[in-house]
């Protein structure tokens, strides 16, 4: 009895340790409660799942949700101490950039968020988004392990230097639907969005489409894991048939 006691303790130090060299060198700081960090990391399919002695009852959504909102206000703060002479219209554009699907999942996946985040592998090829949503709930995690002041500094060290581009997202426009919305305000053409799930049957990996309609007329079509990439896509589609 006490040997297999010791056995599973040894494998449960083994496996914090792991996680604690993980966060220190994904974060560059020990972690105070490692609960949250692991929370950070564990994605909604794993939801009742077992490890063995115990049931896993938590996921990374609640984490995503405040990591998002301390993510927009460091943003807002960098931007504004960036940019002196640059207004709210152009702030607001690059605040967007920074935080879209697309950049946080590039970012999330260069710091290795692919290796570490604890997920369902049938979720992980057509939710590419999950790693950008990790990132911004392991901020969350930061931020209620260690304060903002510390999360601002791991968010501008470990993020914004080493891997964000503001030449690069100054020159990008990647708002379709704001795009296509424009074109029909400038041409007076009216531009409709219909969007519907595809299938309610997978909870865990839905498929949304979009569909944009231009004078009651189909302009372009997006198949997308939700509602807004469908409908960025399906802009994109009806930009370049309208160039054409």
């Amino acid at each position: 009895m006490l040997k297999i006691l010791s056995k599973i303790l040894r494998t449960t130090t083994i496996r914090e340790s792991r996680i604690n060299d993980q966060i220190r060198s994904l974060a560059g700081f020990r972690p105070g409660n490692i609960d949250l960090y692991r929370c950070a990391l564990t994605h909604k399919s794993l939801a009742g799942a077992s490890t063995g002695d115990q049931i896993i009852d938590t996921n990374n959504e609640r984490l995503e949700y405040l990591g998002d909102a301390i993510l927009s206000a460091i943003i807002a703060d960098y931007l504004f101490s960036v940019y002196p002479a640059c207004n709210e219209g152009f702030l607001t554009k690059m605040r967007s950039r920074i935080v879209s699907r697309s950049n946080l999942n590039k970012i999330a996946l260069k710091m290795g968020f692919d290796k570490m985040i604890i997920a369902h592998t049938v979720a992980i090829p057509n939710k590419k988004h999950i790693y950008g949503n990790a990132l911004e709930a392991f901020i969350g995690a930061v931020y209620m392990d260690k304060g903002f002041c510390s999360c601002k500094h791991f968010v501008i060290k470990k993020i914004f230097r080493p891997h964000l581009d503001l030449d690069r997202l100054e020159c990008e426009d990647s708002d379709f639907k704001s795009q296509i919305i424009q074109w029909g305000q400038k041409n007076k053409q009216e531009v409709c969005f219909e969007s519907y799930e595809l299938s309610e049957e997978n909870k865990s990996n839905p498929v949304f489409v979009a569909t944009i309609r231009i004078m009651d007329m189909p302009a372009g079509e997006g198949f997308g894991s939700t509602k807004k990439e469908a409908q960025q896509l399906a802009a994109r589609h009806a930009l370049k048939n309208l160039s054409s």
